[in-house]
């Protein structure tokens, strides 16, 4: 195995939601490093904004996104909507 083929493979192990976990770990590390480093950024209307935004909505609102997302509930089924297996009109919990 020579150094792409090990870096493809290493590469192909990302997805596209650790990507998104990673940035948004990043971008938080950022705005609070800026805050630690230039502490006038506390009084700006702005930045605290901004920041409350990046670190609420991006970080908890992302990991409690992919907390209750998983398609772990072995009971669904997956709808296709074709003539075999059309869109169910009817609560589950009726039938």
């Amino acid at each position: 195995m020579n150094f792409w083929q090990f870096l493809d493979k290493q590469l192909s192990r990302i997805s596209p939601s650790g990507v998104a976990g990673a940035g948004i770990f990043l971008l938080t590390y950022w705005v609070l490093d800026m805050l630690a480093k230039d502490r006038t950024l506390a009084d700006n209307d702005l930045f605290k904004t901004l920041s409350q935004a990046i670190i609420v909505q991006g970080l908890i609102g992302l990991a409690m996104a992919a907390w209750f997302t998983k398609n772990s509930a072995p009971s669904r089924t997956e709808i296709t909507n074709t003539p075999e297996n059309p869109v169910p009109t009817e609560s589950q919990e009726n039938k």
